[in-house]
């Protein structure tokens, strides 16, 4: 009996909702704009996070060793290296490509010449990413390395690093505040639409409940109309963020290929889909449930 009166009450939510097509297209449409634009931004933050992860050959520190460094103490050093927590690659590189690398990009073959010898030290380049680890972290990390029994001295510039990471922390926090007050006001529309509901269906509401109609029974239809929109802007929010984002393909193309490398954007996935369809059926039927124990109370008195 209990399922019957269900399936009666969402029959019911679904006719009212067909009755005011354009009412109802454009209540969720609106929540499918308010639903889009902070998951879009969530997604566009993760392409970027991606994208600065992909920068490890920029995020380095160098490790000049002695010049009397053993193979097996250089192996064991980069062994650790390699295990260390944010370390992406570890490089090995002995004085013959220092000198090499250095004389290519310095132009400076003539001057290394005249010193009769290579000056430079062999090194280990450490390929970080740079948003593994928060700058204390990292130069925590850097202090530890360089005091290896094995280690001259280190080179690194981490203020980028620093900046870079304090930059997406400031854009993670935005898009969270935005969030919630996209979520707020995703509640007030829909707690709008369901007290014009209420106020339409005043008499009948209060009919029902002269002849016996219990308040669960009359608030059901109003809580099934919340879910249903919610779930249909849901699904029509997650359709606007792929658009957007297979529309931005193409730009991103033209834009990577002039740095001679690709990007494709990661838009939703199912599963964070199906979450984007959960929350805005959640934001609904609480925006519904809000409005009618607000609105009802008084219709039915």
């Amino acid at each position: 009996m209990s399922i019957h009166i269900r399936l009666q009450a969402l029959r019911n939510a679904r006719n009212t909702l067909l009755r005011q097509p354009i009412a109802t297209l454009l209540t969720i449409i609106a929540l499918a704009v308010v639903f889009a634009l902070p998951v879009g931004l969530f997604t566009a933050l993760s392409n970027m996070q991606r994208l600065l992860a992909s920068w490890h050959d920029q995020a380095q520190i160098s490790l000049y060793l002695h010049s009397d460094a053993s193979p097996q103490a250089i192996a064991q050093l980069r062994t650790q290296l390699r295990q260390s927590p944010g370390v992406v690659a570890v490089r090995y590189v002995d004085k013959q490509q220092a000198l090499t690398d250095f004389q290519r990009y310095a132009g400076m073959t003539a001057a290394i010449q005249t010193l009769g010898e290579n000056p430079l030290p062999a090194s280990l380049i450490v390929e970080l990413d740079p948003l593994a680890q928060s700058p204390a972290q990292l130069e925590q990390q850097l202090q530890q390395w360089s005091h290896s029994a094995i280690v001259s001295s280190a080179q690194s510039d981490l203020k980028w690093v620093a900046r870079l990471q304090a930059i997406v922390a400031l854009g993670t926090r935005a898009v969270y505040i935005l969030a919630i007050l996209l979520a707020l006001g995703a509640v007030l529309v829909m707690g709008n639409t369901i007290r014009l509901h209420i106020e339409q269906r005043r008499e009948e509401i209060e009919i029902s409940s002269l002849v016996g109609a219990t308040r669960s029974f009359i608030r059901r239809p109003f809580l099934y109309q919340g879910l249903i929109q919610g779930i249909l802007a849901g699904f029509l929010a997650w359709l606007i963020v792929a658009v957007a984002f297979a529309v931005l393909q193409g730009p991103v193309n033209h834009l990577a290929s002039l740095y001679g490398t690709q990007f494709p954007l990661h838009a939703l996935s199912p599963l964070e889909g199906f979450l984007l369809v959960l929350i805005s059926a959640a934001l609904g039927w609480l925006g519904s449930l809000l409005a009618v124990g607000r609105h009802l109370d008084n219709t039915v008195s």
